[in-house]
């Protein structure tokens, strides 16, 4: 019946958007068009690429369900590959059961839309390509929609770094090329695949004759293209994985190639090899020169090294905390979205300078080990180790297999120094499919699977599908496109206080029916800074002060039951309770956050300022003394720590470790400038402010800082001389000025 042509079209259609759309969403940016119209969400650049997905994903499933049981040539078959796949989802299921927090290892968050809901989502989308796209032998298609894609991104790439046509870098990545990502390493590793998929297909047409003159073109536009895009997102792991893929390629080629008939081939590799070596040593040789220097991208792949700050984040930090936390949970690991449990408990105080609340190891591999264990972090290695296996056993011509070895092994090289996102995971697991379906073996005929269902076994069957499929959409996606909308409007109000705290008590609530927590963390962290920083010192009604409070206080409450020893979280608590004067409450939640992660500054600093204002200026200084000799090089823990003695009035002890940095009391330093005001110490807050206007002598905030500081040492003279300064510097302020003046003069303003 005409049914099956039409469930088959809905489902092609499903995974041709997603490999051609989602990449491109943006829900709620300016790009200079929102191009998820009219939804904003918290992380656009995440969360619409992600819900698009797996909206897409659950459209296809129910459409493929029906097909696969009417028709057994859509039926998933056997394959190494598709047992190691369906393996690592087990194995993580029973890690997400077992987790330090199963709400977080199964739903995530915002910021990372992953967890084991993700990889549920991929294994079917990986289930389904590989079905559908090989029954009706539609891979090369599939390839080329995502090649003419790249092309798109390739071109807005390059409009980015040029500034055309309204495009500009996103602030996450500075100049650096990132296009609707918003994260330049991420745009990165899509134009990884696609230059390899580039490479395959060009491959595949030469082999089969079908390499004409105007696809030869395409190929070569979508690959200057695609390398374009690369080079300027400034991704060094990226980059060094395309080379090393490149080099891998040629090798292949040169020792695989040994066939008479292959003799040209075989030479071109060596030859091709020989320049890639000759292109690396010279590289090396002229890094320091003034040609790569002034070039951003190249400059920044030269200064990798040993002393390069991301290189020993990862190196001396990050990856041996990863390899602590398996060596304590190496069976089932501590599941996904839980690394900052480990990160927290191993911390490391030489990190002060970079990231406090890494939630991945940035290495693919230990990431999954965190998260499931040594069988977890096998298994995913061994979908690689099955890949080129596949490739290695399968009837491709030496250049195709040349350019899915060298994919494999440019991505796996990518993946030791970055985790996956949405876009690079499901073009993995769909490389995965294609694999799959090259290696796969038909189910034998006795097999109930290889039959048809009966017309009224479906029409029985397809309304439960329906039901199921569409009410498992509706659960997965519909309460967190509420929150995350709520959010948005909670943060970004600009109508009353009143008005923002409805939207916050909307995405810390239940939202839709029937409600999961996705974004739950995003909107409580939030809610919680706005109240602290925002509503708290503010001429807020003191009620609704109250009842910012409240909804705070108890929607944090709720959410540390559910994570219990979540140092973040607790320092939340910590900062907010000090907000609002409650300092001893304060302080029970910060010392279970040092308890939770003794070695963490930020978690010190905090803890000895609430000592001090809730009276405990003997801890205070023990406690920021710890925090300043964990690293002494930490600026603001010295100065912090040289702040508590002045509070107490030890000006000995606070001169010397500044004095000891920089040789003066007089350094620009906002935390130091604060400690001299608060505790009247006039002369030096005084030399502070001189200090930066000689910087910047035109500077009208800062003459009114310096004002503001003379007027309460009870200075008037030269109080009055800095706004007449003011009022010369800005016209437009100088009724203002004049009004200050007088008021000043006839003592009616006072300190």
């Amino acid at each position: 019946m005409n049914y099956t042509k039409y469930l088959r079209w809905g489902v092609l259609a499903a995974l041709f958007v997603a490999l051609f759309y989602v990449p491109f969403i943006i829900a709620g940016g300016n790009f200079p068009a929102n191009i998820w119209p009219g939804l904003s969400l918290f992380f656009p650049y995440i969360t619409g690429k992600n819900f698009a997905f797996r909206i897409l994903v659950e459209v296809a499933l129910l459409g493929y369900t029906l097909l696969a049981l009417r028709d057994p040539k859509y039926r998933p078959r056997a394959s190494w590959i598709m047992w190691a796949a369906l393996a690592l989802v087990a194995w993580m299921g029973l890690a997400t059961l077992a987790s330090v927090d199963p709400v977080k290892s199964f739903w995530s968050n915002f910021e990372r839309m992953d967890g084991y809901i993700n990889l549920l989502h991929l294994f079917v989308w990986f289930v389904i390509t590989g079905a559908v796209l090989t029954a009706g032998n539609l891979w090369d298609r599939f390839i080329n929609t995502s090649i003419g894609a790249s092309v798109l991104m390739g071109c807005i790439a390059l409009f980015q770094v040029m500034h055309l046509f309204g495009f500009a870098p996103s602030s996450q990545s500075g100049a650096r090329a990132d296009t609707t990502f918003g994260n330049a390493t991420y745009l990165a590793v899509y134009m990884l695949f696609n230059i390899f998929l580039t490479l395959f297909m060009l491959a595949r047409r030469s082999q089969a004759g079908r390499l004409s003159a105007l696809w030869q073109s395409w190929y070569g536009v979508a690959l200057v293209l695609q390398f374009v895009g690369l080079y300027f997102t400034e991704t060094r792991g990226a980059q060094l994985g395309v080379i090393g893929g490149l080099i891998v390629g040629a090798a292949w080629v040169a020792v695989f190639a040994s066939s008479p008939h292959l003799k040209k081939l075989r030479r071109g590799a060596l030859i091709s090899l020989a320049v890639l070596v000759v292109l690396v040593a010279s590289f090396i040789g002229l890094r320091g020169t003034s040609f790569v220097k002034n070039a951003p991208a190249l400059s920044r792949l030269a200064s990798i090294s040993l002393n390069d700050a991301t290189v020993q984040s990862r190196l001396l930090y990050i990856w041996p905390t990863a390899l602590r936390g398996i060596a304590d949970k190496p069976v089932i690991g501590w599941g996904e979205e839980n690394f900052n449990f480990v990160f927290n408990k191993y911390y490391r105080p030489e990190m002060y300078n970079q990231e406090q609340w890494f939630d991945r190891a940035h290495n693919q591999f230990l990431d999954f080990g965190i998260a499931g264990g040594v069988p977890a972090l096998l298994l995913y290695a061994a979908l690689f180790a099955l890949g080129v296996w596949a490739i290695w056993r399968s009837r491709l011509s030496v250049l195709e297999q040349a350019s899915l070895i060298a994919l494999l092994s440019a991505y796996a090289f990518n993946n030791l120094f970055v985790f996956d996102n949405l876009v690079s995971f499901f073009y993995f697991f769909a490389l995965l499919a294609f694999l799959h379906s090259i290696s796969r073996k038909e189910l034998p005929g006795w097999m109930f699977l290889s039959r048809p269902m009966s017309e009224r076994g479906l029409a029985v069957a397809a309304p439960l599908v329906v039901l199921c499929v569409a009410g498992a959409g509706w659960y997965f996606n519909a309460p967190a496109l509420a929150r995350g909308t709520s959010l948005v409007q909670a943060v970004s109000s600009q109508s009353s206080a009143q008005v923002n705290l409805a939207f916050f008590e909307r995405s810390v609530g239940g939202s839709a029916f029937p409600g999961n927590p996705i974004g739950v963390q995003e909107s409580v962290e939030q809610l919680s800074q706005f109240t602290a920083s925002t509503v708290a010192p503010s001429s807020v009604d003191p009620a609704v002060k109250q009842q910012y409070m409240t909804l705070a206080q108890d929607s944090l409450q709720k959410l540390m039951a559910e994570r219990r020893h979540d140092a973040r979280l607790e320092l939340f608590m910590g900062t907010l309770l000090s907000g609002f004067g409650s300092h001893s409450e304060a302080l029970v939640y910060l010392e279970q956050a040092r308890a939770d992660s003794p070695k963490k500054q930020q978690i010190l600093m905090q803890l000895g300022l609430v000592q001090l204002q809730a009276g405990a200026p003997i801890d205070a200084i023990a406690t920021l003394r710890t925090a300043f000799e964990a690293a002494p090089e930490y600026d603001t823990a010295r100065v912090l720590y040289a702040s508590a003695y002045y509070y107490v009035g030890d000006l000995t002890h606070g001169d010397q470790l500044i004095i000891d940095k920089w040789g003066t009391v007089i350094v620009d330093s906002d935390q130091l400038l604060q400690a001299y005001t608060n505790t009247k110490q006039w002369v030096r807050a005084e030399g502070i402010w001189k200090l930066r206007i000689s910087k910047d002598q035109n500077n009208v905030q800062l003459h009114l800082g310096l004002a503001s500081t003379y007027f309460a040492a009870g200075d008037k003279a030269n109080t009055i001389l800095e706004l007449q300064t003011v009022a010369k510097l800005q016209p437009s302020s100088a009724a203002q000025m004049q009004t200050l003046i007088t008021q000043i003069k006839n003592g009616t303003l006072k300190p």
